[in-house]
């Protein structure tokens, strides 16, 4: 019998939605929007949350972190001295496996003269790796060949790169223009989804030429990561007390600084991507800040609720439509449970159809949002009968949440009451104020991200135009390969009349991986040393960014150190130029008080004369402070080629001529240039997705809301018809009952903003912090978001109340 009564109730809702096309295209496309927004990002959470869950060990795979600690000052770092494995494997009795690995940075592949490649993501792996983390072998034995010195094992789209259809097994590159690699096998691609995301996995090969990291340092760490797995019922703090023995005996040894140690941690598996604490440039994935997960969470939920208020609004604005079908309904015997029951089908239904439109919708704009967030999300539903299940579960409770109240207030009326005035929700007024706390609570919403989307503009404008202490304007990267071949380079360079200047430095004035090292006034055992940035660079450096000179002089070729280097520790003399923020950490009064000034610095433990100092500029991000920074040179250190080209010169000629110069002084390596500009904009991208993200959420939550808007102005005309005909008879203007009837819905509005207000300062504010240099929260911007929000609602409602204002009043007092 309930099937018969199911199958007559889809009828009628069908028939019934058919006839009412506007309501019901209104209907779906809000809940479309919401359903599609919390399923897009329900993907994107599915996937940050599901990082290197896939392993089967995952739940016992742990990477051990180094932390230095210098006067309670902790620097930890996620990668570990290359001793430290076979130490462990020596000293901590139980463990399952203990494995290392080593990224490389761009490398030159060359499969034949006419095919070379700069390949990224290239890992060195200990055999172990294999038996830690579930790669998959396709082809060849993949644990013999990480054995052996000089073996690779490529990803299936590596192989395919590099040799097409051929089978790669046996043939071999030339890598780095010098070492010869076999590919010995092929391997699965490594999963979007994982914290080592490698392309091209060879032999942990401990030769210190090929690595580019010292193999037997205790005190060098350049990369290398070590992983262990636990035995089931190991206590992490019983490890962490092993490794803290291995860092006494091997590291921890001096006595004259009892402040400064070194100490080893473990961390799980699943913490790495969510742990941004763990810096390092050989990061190949960024972890995320675990906190934004939770704000996109609460976003995708909070445009999902707007659809289902603005159903809930849409559907009880037409109740005067559809009391006398209630009132016959109930006069003829149904009960309310039946009706209720045929409410709620047409909730599900119009709730099935969105997340159908939702399904499609998410499958064309996903592509957009892995372009846009630079991942790649799984979104193959028809694979996937976790999401399809979601997806179905996700409808049911939509539908539930959307059609419940409209069903429980449309038909508890009267059926006597109903038939004889047609109406019973005029004098309900809990349910009149409801509808008006959930538009209220929908616009409050908005303000929220409308306030969000106008204060990351303005910060990330800022973050753009702010002047960084140096020129970054028209200036070329190009990373230098030999040293012995770049005064060839230097010098076709200066050949070239588009070229304004040329400097040779290990990195730009502003970058993520400067070098560091320490400083004091008396000696490297000092217990108050200090941190400074250190950037190695050629006399032109100063002029090329155009760095200003508070007092004394830049550095000149004849303060190269490269003679006293040879000299005793404490006769070696470095010439130094220093920024101001180095001079006050130093403690000195003045800039031209720090001339002629001597420290001690920690490269090669040498002495420091101050020759000059430049005003401070940012060394890295505005997230961060501007750091003590010392500059001097050490030529055979110097890896990176700035070139500044003259503004009113063709750029791309420009370009092909410094390729040009390239091929002729390494004709061995591939040309890659980056633009200084991009490259500190790449500083801010997480910002500008951010941005971009809540742009478009900000745009869909106001369209919800209008919706919704426009549902309790429709329902407040009809309900208020005799009163604006009577007020027309009596003498009323349309502009007057225009006013009268939009000032309730401009109220509820303000009353939005001003609970909105405090809401949105607060989250700012806690963004903003995240930032040493930022703008200010001004009054001017909730202003400004609350005139756009009254201007909007009053176009939105301004529809309604004129055309009821314009209603003739003869018609306007017959509808009661």
């Amino acid at each position: 019998m309930w099937t018969d009564q199911l199958k007559n109730a889809l009828r009628l809702t069908l028939r019934r939605l058919s006839r009412q096309r506007l309501n019901t295209s209104l209907h779906i496309a809000g809940l479309t929007i919401g359903m599609s927004v919390c399923l897009m990002i329900g993907l994107f959470l599915r996937h940050e949350l599901s990082f290197d869950a896939y392993h089967s060990k995952a739940d016992r795979i742990y990477r051990i972190n180094t932390v230095w600690t210098d006067n309670g000052n902790k620097s930890p770092h996620f990668s570990t001295p290359v001793p430290l494995g076979d130490a462990l494997r020596e000293e901590v009795p139980g463990l399952e496996f203990v494995a290392q690995w080593h990224p490389l940075g761009e490398e030159v592949v060359e499969i034949n003269p006419q095919r070379r490649f700069a390949q990224k993501n290239i890992m060195l792996a200990e055999p172990d790796m294999l038996n830690v983390f579930d790669i998959k072998p396709v082809q060849g034995d993949a644990f013999a060949a990480l054995r052996k010195p000089y073996q690779a094992l490529l990803t299936r789209s590596t192989a395919k790169k590099f040799y097409g259809e051929e089978n790669p097994i046996g043939k071999s590159f030339k890598f780095r223009n010098q070492f010869d690699i076999t590919v010995a096998g092929i391997i699965e691609d490594f999963p979007a989804n994982t914290h080592m995301n490698a392309t091209m996995v060879m032999s942990f090969f401990k030769d210190e030429q090929f690595m580019q990291n010292s193999v037997t340092s205790w005190t060098f760490v350049m990369g290398t990561s070590t992983y262990v797995v636990l035995p089931q019922g190991t206590k992490l703090t019983d490890f962490n007390a092993r490794l803290k023995g291995i860092a006494d005996k091997y590291i921890n040894k001096h006595e004259t600084r009892p402040g400064s140690r070194t100490d080893f941690d473990a961390q799980p598996l699943h913490d790495i991507h969510f742990n941004s604490t763990y810096a390092g440039g050989g990061q190949w994935v960024q972890a995320v800040n675990a906190n934004w997960l939770w704000v996109f969470g609460i976003i995708g939920l909070a445009v999902l609720i707007l659809a289902c208020i603005n159903f809930i609004n849409l559907s009880t604005a037409q109740a005067l439509t559809r009391t006398r079908e209630i009132g016959v309904s109930k006069a003829l015997g149904a009960g309310r449970m039946l009706l209720i029951r045929q409410f709620m089908v047409e909730a599900w239904v119009l709730a099935f159809a969105s997340g159908v439109l939702a399904l499609g919708v998410s499958y064309v704009c996903m592509p957009l949002i892995n372009t846009l967030m630079e991942k790649q999300i799984d979104y193959n539903f028809s694979q996937n009968p976790i999401l399809i299940t979601a997806l179905l579960l996700g409808i049911a409770l939509t539908g539930l949440l959307a059609g419940l109240y409209p069903a429980w207030i449309l038909t508890r009326f009267n059926p006597v009451d109903v038939l004889k005035t047609g109406s019973q929700v005029a004098g309900d007024h809990r349910s009149t104020w409801l509808r008006k706390g959930l538009v209220v609570t929908q616009f409050s919403i908005s303000i929220i991200l409308l306030v969000a989307v106008t204060l990351m503009a303005q910060q990330v404008n800022y973050l753009r135009s702010k002047n960084l202490g140096f020129d970054h304007d028209n200036v070329v990267t190009v990373n230098l390969p030999q040293m012995n071949k770049a005064s060839l380079f230097h010098s076709k360079l200066n050949e070239v009349t588009a070229i304004k200047n040329v400097s040779f430095s290990t990195s730009t004035p502003a970058a993520e991986g400067h070098w560091g090292t320490m400083m004091s006034l008396t000696n490297g055992d000092d217990p108050q040393r200090k941190d400074v940035t250190l950037i190695l660079a050629d006399p032109q450096f100063r002029d090329l960014y155009n760095l200003k000179l508070v007092a004394g002089r830049f550095l000149e070729p004849a303060d190269t150190n490269l003679i006293s280097r040879k000299l005793p520790n404490e006769q070696q003399i470095a010439n130094v130029v220093v920024n101001e923020k180095c001079v006050k950490a130093l403690g000195f009064a003045s800039a031209a008080d720090a001339l002629d000034k001597k420290f001690w610095y920690g490269m090669n433990s040498g002495n420091a004369h101050i020759v000059g100092v430049v005003a401070d500029f940012n060394a890295t991000s505005l997230h961060n402070a501007i750091q003590p920074t010392l500059m001097t040179q050490v030529p055979e250190y110097y890896s990176l080629a700035g070139i500044k080209i003259e503004a009113n010169h063709n750029l791309p000629q420009t370009i092909v001529t410094i390729e040009k110069a390239w091929k002729t002084s390494f004709p061995d390596q591939i040309f890659d240039y980056k633009f200084l500009d991009e490259q500190i904009d790449a500083f801010y991208k997480a910002e500008t997705r951010l941005y971009t993200l809540f742009k478009i959420f900000a745009l869909l939550a106001v369209v919800i809301s209008c919706l919704g808007l426009y549902g309790l102005a429709t329902f407040a005309a009809q309900q208020r018809t005799k009163e604006i005909g009577i007020r027309k008879v009596l003498g009323a203007s349309v502009a007057g009952i225009t006013g009268l009837l939009t000032k309730e819905f401009l109220a509820l509005v303000l009353i939005a903003l001003v609970i909105a207000s405090p809401i949105a300062y607060y989250a700012m504010q806690q963004w903003l912090a995240d930032f040493a240099f930022h703008i200010d929260v001004r009054w001017q911007v909730f202003a400004g978001v609350g005139i756009v929000a009254m201007a909007v609602a009053f176009l939105t409602v301004a529809g309604q109340s004129i055309r009821a204002a314009t209603m003739n009043q003869v018609k306007s007092l017959r509808s009661e």
